[in-house]
């Protein structure tokens, strides 16, 4: 029996598994890293739906990636991506979702992953008072932290729970990690630091919302939206408000001394519905290929059109030669510039059209506003 098989679901504890790419597909970092030829196995639990990360490449190096791979693409203080359901930066969406909410004027936060410290910066100008730690193994990002918040203060280390206080903190932040850690323990941590009524601030990627996370090898957690709320009820955190647009999700939780089982029994009802889901994503993954290997074996002339970590699956998983690139695409300036191929990204226009077929780099709440863009393109579109 190979060894991930006795493997524990994070959500229902269940170990039996239904392996989705094992040995089939190419698998890129968040950071988009390709790594060829090394093994990426995915499972599907076969009891709840969770779809979790088995085998990955960087099982032997994964501190290694963070520390110092993954800080390279930390190109400035100001470089983030863009939220296209909100029309702003996944920083400025996050920001605008936690400030909706009230505060006391002092209060203790520790921030879990604390990346570049853009949440930080945006707390400190409201919040001045509050004492805030932040944790990352990160160099690069807590040294670009420190820049923004002087006053805070910053550890760099990977989070180890017993490192902090039990019941001393008023709110603790956990954005853009829990797919990328185990977060049975990442969770139970957060009830355990929280004081009496404690706020918990998790920003989540959700898989139906980002398929390109079949193939990250360092996203170890791929959530639906029931599976956040059953784990979270599990540990005493009842949910006080979500938004629920684009691939990553923002939820506040507020520590309870009660029970509460509705949210539960919600996975129960839908896990059949999550199973399929998470089978349907896998078979568009094919589609898209499929398509993409025609348009190289009849030498058409391909624009993509978003360079992130979607871009670099397709054109890894379908070997796609650099000469059939009619050209790279973003709407994000930080990326126009970059090179990929030895292509420059250049910045979405009508020039695009030109190409025989364009393909969407991007994941579902993405593609309508790309479609807007295109018009009246009368060429092969292909998305997920």
């Amino acid at each position: 029996m190979e060894k991930w098989m006795s493997i524990k679901c994070e959500i229902c504890g269940n170990s039996s598994w239904e392996l989705l790419n094992e040995g089939q597909m190419i698998s890129v970092c968040s950071g988009r890293e390709v790594l060829k030829n090394s093994p990426l196995v995915k499972g599907l639990c076969t009891h709840c739906g969770f779809v979790y990360t088995l085998r990955s490449p960087l099982d032997e190096d994964l501190d290694h990636y963070y520390r110092q791979v993954y800080s390279s693409k930390l190109k400035s203080e100001v470089y983030d991506y863009k939220n296209y359901s909100h029309g702003k930066t996944f920083a400025e969406t996050l920001n605008t979702f936690v400030f909706s909410h009230s505060f006391p004027q002092k209060g203790r936060m520790l921030d879990i992953g604390c990346g570049k410290g853009f949440f930080k910066e945006a707390f400190y100008s409201r919040y001045p008072e509050w004492h805030m730690e932040g944790v990352d193994p990160s160099v690069t990002s807590i040294e670009m932290a420190r820049k923004k918040v002087p006053t805070a203060t910053f550890y760099t280390k990977n989070f180890i729970g017993s490192d902090y206080q039990a019941g001393s903190y008023d709110l603790v932040c956990i954005h853009a990690v829990l797919n990328r850690v185990p977060s049975r323990m990442f969770i139970s941590e957060v009830e355990r630091l929280l004081k009496d009524d404690g706020l918990f601030s998790a920003e989540i990627v959700i898989f139906p919302q980002a398929p390109f996370e079949l193939f990250f090898a360092d996203h170890t957690c791929m959530y639906f939206h029931e599976h956040i709320l059953a784990l979270t009820e599990e540990f005493h955190l009842d949910l006080v408000s979500e938004d629920t647009k684009g691939s990553k999700w923002r939820f506040l939780f507020r520590k309870i001394s009660h029970d509460k089982i509705s949210r539960r029994v919600e996975l129960d009802r839908q896990r059949e519905n999550i199973k399929d889901a998470v089978k349907q994503i896998v078979a568009n993954w094919q589609r898209v290929f499929a398509k993409i290997r025609t348009c190289i074996a009849e030498g058409k002339k391909v624009a993509f059109y978003g360079q992130g970590t979607t871009l670099m699956i397709i054109l890894s998983n379908t070997d796609f030669p650099q000469k059939l690139i009619y050209g790279i695409y973003d709407d994000n300036p930080c990326k126009v510039g970059e090179q990929v191929l030895e292509t420059t990204v250049q910045q979405s226009s009508a020039a695009m059209q030109a190409a025989d077929a364009i393909v969407l780099c991007a994941g579902p709440e993405g593609i309508p506003a790309m479609l807007k863009t295109l018009n009246n393109y009368q060429g092969l579109v292909i998305h997920l």
